[in-house]
Formats: structure tokens, C-alpha cells, sequence
């Protein structure tokens, strides 16, 4: 906004760009008239008619006048004459900014366009364009991530490009001065503490290390953790494992595999690796007995008719999946 325009119009469902202007617009004002300086309205208490009043209307405010007008979206092709005749003949030292969710009436940007104004359409990424997004997102914080490391990142913190960015700027300040992460430091980096010993523990079961994972699981619980929270972890990583296990029975070759599990190279190589050594029919009865145990954990508590406590359920779970996968794993062999 260094060169500012009479009007700009930004619209589209990129949250985080649109945020970012935002936060401009209010810099701005707020640099150049103090704090509050920024008129703030929404469109659908400020429609057309009045926003085209307020305009016109005498102020005694010094320097540039900045309006903010939120939820453009929602004004009507029918409403738009006012905003039309007043964008036409904007008056000096003054800087409109409408925003809109989506899409906004074609009406109301040939408007904008008419009056030397600025029109900004931001469409979010899709998934497949989301890994791209999140290293743009990660180059603006002067952090260097590949595109492994981006997929690694998205997988951590899900889809949500408000979560993923404000995940890359912390990872920025954790990655100062270097500015550069590999896949391996981001999984480290972005995923909480409790998320990482859940994964431990989700890895000891798929290796039959009976001993370590109810450690871990104690580890947690006495940290906090409910059985309940713990389940989401380790039924992912067995599906993951159950999903690896099923390709290579099925003649596809590791590689293949590894581009068909959509993960991170280095996550696949170990997730094959894991499903290699436990065998399709020991992870499937590893899910049924964590499915089972979901079950009875439903609903925020035990079933009546359920005698165990969460702790000993879970503990339970544990020593009858690593038992399978330790039996048939020996079998195999």
C-alpha cells in the first residue's frame, strides 16, 4: 500500500491474506493518525446508501481518512447505485477499504476499477497446491523449508492456512538465525510434546515393545493425558502401518508404496519398514482392540457394564495388540 488508491475491494477465502491487509490498512492509519484511527464498519448495519452518505459527509479530521468495511459479500446487485455515483467522485484524503468473503458483485468491482481503484481476489490453495502455499508462507518469514518439509508441516497441523501460518512464524524464531529446516527438524519442532510421546507410543505397539509402550502411556497419563485423547495417535499410526502393510502384500514395490502413502519420504520409509516386520493380519487385530477400547471409552466415560477403569483399559489394549503383533510377527518368521 505504499502508493494508495482511492478504494480497493479484496475479497476471496484466503484468510491469511486477507488478514494481512487488514493489518495494513490498520498499520497505516494508525502510523500516520494514532491509535483508533481506523473506521471500522460492518456491511450489514452500513449498507450501500449509507456508506455512500458517510463519504460524503464534512469531517474536521486531519491528514487521510482510512475506512474499513467488512462482509462486502453480502450487498445485492440492486443496492449498489449509491456506492457506484460515490466511488465516482471520491472525496481527497480519504482511502476506502472493502473486504468480502468469497465472491462479491461484479457491479461493485467495475466500480472499484472505474474509480482508479484496486480490486484483489485472493482464492485459498487446494490441497494439492497447499504444500506450495506453506513454503510462499515460510519464505516471507525468511525460513527455508522444502517441499517435504511443507507436506511434513501441513500433516502436523492440518489444513488451516490460519493454523499453518502462525505455525511458520513460530518455527521462523525457532530456526533463528539459520532459516532452514528439513522435514525431520519440522516434525520435531511443530508437533506439542504430548503429540510426539503419543506417536512413541503408537511406535512401540506396532513393534511389539510391550515393556516400552506401557511406559509411555504411564508417561502421559501422569502428565495429564486422558486414554481417550491417546487413541486418535495410536489408531492413526496403525492404520498408516495397516495401509503400508496392505500395499506390499499386494506386489506394489516399496517405492511405489512409500508415493502411495502420501506422507513424507522419511515417514513413509519408516512407516514400511514397520508394516514389514508386523505383518497385515497382526495390525488389523491391533485395531480391533483399540477400536474395541474406543468404544468403551465413548461418550466421555465407561460403559456401566464396563468393570475397568480408563488407565487399566488402555493398559489392556496395549498387552493384548503388542501380544498379537509379537505372536504372529514370530509366526512369519
Amino acid at each position: 500500500m505504499a502508493d494508495l488508491k482511492p478504494v480497493y475491494l479484496v475479497s476471496g477465502d484466503d484468510d491469511v491474506k486477507i488478514d494481512a491487509w487488514r493489518a495494513r490498512v490498520k498499520k497505516r492509519a494508525e502510523d500516520e493518525g494514532g491509535q483508533g484511527s481506523l473506521e471500522t464498519h460492518d456491511a450489514g448495519s452500513l449498507g450501500p446508501e449509507a456508506l455512500a452518505a458517510d463519504l460524503a459527509a464534512l469531517t474536521f479530521a486531519t491528514g487521510t481518512r482510512y475506512i474499513l468495511v467488512e462482509g462486502a459479500e453480502t450487498w445485492k446487485a440492486a443496492q449498489l447505485d449509491p456506492i457506484e455515483k460515490a466511488l465516482a467522485n471520491m472525496p481527497p484524503e480519504t482511502v476506502l477499504v472493502m473486504v468480502a468473503r468469497g465472491k462479491v458483485q461484479p457491479r461493485l468491482a467495475k466500480a472499484v476499477e472505474k474509480a482508479e481503484g484496486e480490486v484483489r481476489d485472493y482464492e485459498a490453495p487446494n490441497a494439492r497446491s497447499l504444500g506450495k502455499w506453506t513454503m510462499e508462507r515460510a519464505a516471507e518469514q525468511n525460513l527455508k523449508i522444502d517441499a517435504e518439509g511443507a507436506r511434513t508441516l501441513v500433516q502436523l497441523v492440518g489444513p488451516r492456512q490460519q493454523r499453518i501460518a502462525r505455525e511458520v512464524e513460530r518455527l521462523a524464531l525457532l530456526a533463528y538465525p539459520e532459516g532452514q529446516l528439513d522435514a525431520s527438524q519440522i516434525a520435531e519442532l511443530a508437533a506439542g510434546e504430548a503429540t510426539l510421546q503419543a506417536y512413541e507410543l503408537a511406535d512401540a505397539i506396532v513393534a511389539a515393545n510391550q515393556r516400552h509402550a506401557l511406559a509411555v502411556a504411564e508417561r502421559l497419563i501422569s502428565q495429564g493425558e486422558s486414554p481417550g485423547r491417546l487413541l486418535y495417535s495410536v489408531v492413526r499410526r496403525l492404520r498408516e502401518v495397516h495401509r503400508a502393510a496392505e500395499l506390499l502384500d499386494a506386489g506394489v514395490t516399496e517405492n511405489d508404496a512409500a508415493g502411495k502413502l502420501g506422507m513424507p519420504g522419511w515417514l513413509a520409509k519408516r512407516i514400511i519398514s514397520a508394516a514389514k516386520k508386523a505383518g497385515r493380519q497382526a495390525l488389523e487385530d491391533a485395531i480391533c482392540a483399540f477400536a474395541k477400547l474406543e468404544i468403551d471409552l465413548r461418550g466421555g466415560g465407561l460403559r456401566a457394564d464396563f468393570s475397568l477403569d480408563e488407565e487399566t483399559a488402555l493398559s489392556l489394549a496395549i498387552v493384548r495388540a503388542c501380544g498379537g503383533i509379537e505372536k504372529r510377527s514370530a509366526a512369519a518368521a
